[in-house]
């Protein structure tokens, strides 16, 4: 035998020899990949400056595209409006564009139109605003368009008469809607006839006058109740000088701002309730199930968020991974808390199909009794709230309006000035034993008010089979005649 045979042979052998274990193939396709490591984030500061008439100015330096915008907010909104009259504040805003300085709400929307600019007014409950935006080029005629509208309107009274036509309209309108009625009824069960539950009428829309949006407008759009807020490719160097020459002027000294109703004046919080609006035919029905809670300034607020975000503040919580995935009730349920000038309300928001309404409310209410016994809130569940509030953190700050905005809050709430950066590390000292104690102190399933809107002839014997109370209320929250 040759030695090359030879050779041949024996790397045969060996590649023969004991067989080694295949290795498995991971497909990286079927492997979660784990989260990265948090990257900071920083919020901008915001530079102040104050007028020579004394109204204060925040700026948010952006300087990636060349656009500014400027917003001129105030505390008083339609929580203001007086009685018989709701609606007022919104109006009066709505028509600062409607005429201002001897200029048409035509001309006004073409002099825009001409820099390239939006300028706009409005008013909600907690606060009104005027703002524009344009190219940083165009800012100086913008402020000067802005102040004509916000300085010197007029109150055309052709224009409201346009308005209230259209505000009557959308009123009645409302009534046939079950979300709109749920809203409604829900803030006069919330607040009674005070606060947001002063509701609008087409008997108040009636009275309102031009004159009566004079004196509000006299009374509350001043200098003492506002703050200018700035956002984008500027400086408060650059656009100081600016606003001065637009807002310095400005003298007019209003009245103070009325009393918020205390919590005397609210209704009373009672055994658990149901509130029944009767909307025959509804395919749907809508539910509202809640309580008030406490505000922003609690100390165990971040822990009863926490909670919440468990129970009900995103979709994998408790309530809609019930009602949404495992019943297929519902396209989605979910838990917040409107955090305004008085304590929160907590509420449990949804849609359901008619013929599971009942059981729709038992699966709320079970949830939240099991919560308390049976199955309490989990680590991983305050953990998983954790990351998610975190992680959409710095996305709500991705352009100046976010954090123009959350400046304004700050400061028509008066929160403490560093609110916003001490977020993200209140949310991560949260402990479970705090977000359950939290939760345990402000969520009793014994003492709450639970609305429906839908069709009662189908869905009121399911409801009284719960062995609650059963209330019947007409659409803008009123007793219904027995």
């Amino acid at each position: 035998m040759s030695a090359t045979i030879a050779a041949l042979l024996l790397s045969s052998l060996v590649a023969c020899g004991p067989k080694q274990a295949p290795q498995p193939v991971v497909d990286p396709r079927m492997t979660q990949p784990q989260p990265l490591a948090p990257r900071p984030f920083q919020l901008a500061d915001a530079v102040e400056g104050t007028l020579s008439n004394g109204l204060k100015v925040e700026v948010v330096e952006n300087h990636e595209v060349p656009l500014v915008y400027v917003n001129i907010a105030f505390k008083a909104g339609s929580w203001t409006d007086p009685v018989g009259k709701p609606g007022l504040a919104s109006v009066t805003m709505d028509m600062l564009n409607e005429g201002a300085g001897g200029m048409t709400a035509a001309e006004l929307s073409a002099a825009a139109r001409k820099l390239g600019a939006t300028v706009g007014s409005s008013a909600g409950l907690d606060g009104a605003t005027v703002s524009a935006g344009a190219l940083k080029d165009k800012i100086p005629d913008t402020l000067h368009l802005m102040a004509t509208v916000l300085l010197h309107p007029d109150f055309p009274q052709t224009d409201w008469e346009l308005m209230r036509k259209k505000r009557l309209q959308d009123l009645a309108a409302s009534r046939n809607d079950p979300g709109s009625i749920a809203a409604r009824t829900w803030s006069v069960l919330s607040f009674g006839n005070k606060y947001a539950g002063h509701l609008t009428t087409e008997a108040a829309y009636q009275a309102i006058t031009t004159d009566d949006m004079g004196t509000w407008y006299q009374d509350y759009i001043a200098p003492r109740h506002a703050i200018i807020t700035v956002g984008g490719d500027t400086t408060l160097a650059e656009i100081q000088p600016l606003l001065e020459e637009a807002f310095g002027a400005w003298d007019n000294q209003g009245v103070d701002l009325p009393p918020l109703p205390t919590a005397s004046e609210l209704p009373k919080q009672g055994e658990t309730r149901i509130f029944l609006v009767d909307k025959p035919g509804a395919a749907q029905s809508v539910l509202r199930v809640g309580r008030f809670v406490d505000s922003r300034k609690d100390d165990d607020y971040w822990a009863f968020k926490l909670a919440n975000m468990a129970m009900g503040g995103m979709f994998t919580a408790r309530i809609n991974m019930n009602l949404r995935e495992d019943k297929g009730w519902t396209y989605g349920a979910r838990a917040w808390t409107d955090d305004n000038y008085l304590p929160s309300r907590w509420t449990v928001g949804t849609n359901v199909v008619t013929p599971k309404t009942a059981d729709s409310v038992s699966e709320i209410l079970r949830e939240l009794k099991d919560s308390e016994a049976d199955r309490p809130i989990t680590q991983q569940e305050i953990d998983n709230g954790r990351g998610y509030l975190l992680g959409t953190w710095p996305v709500r700050f991705e352009n100046p309006g976010a954090l123009m905005a959350a400046t304004v809050g700050i400061w028509r709430y008066d929160l403490p000035s560093d609110w916003l950066k001490n977020t993200p590390d209140a949310i991560r000292a949260v402990t479970l034993d705090q977000a359950s104690a939290a939760w345990s102190k402000y969520i009793d399933p014994d003492q709450l008010d639970i609305l429906v809107v839908g069709d009662a002839a189908t869905v009121r014997e399911g409801l009284t089979a719960l062995g609650l109370p059963i209330v019947d209320m007409l659409p803008d929250g009123k007793p219904a005649p027995r």
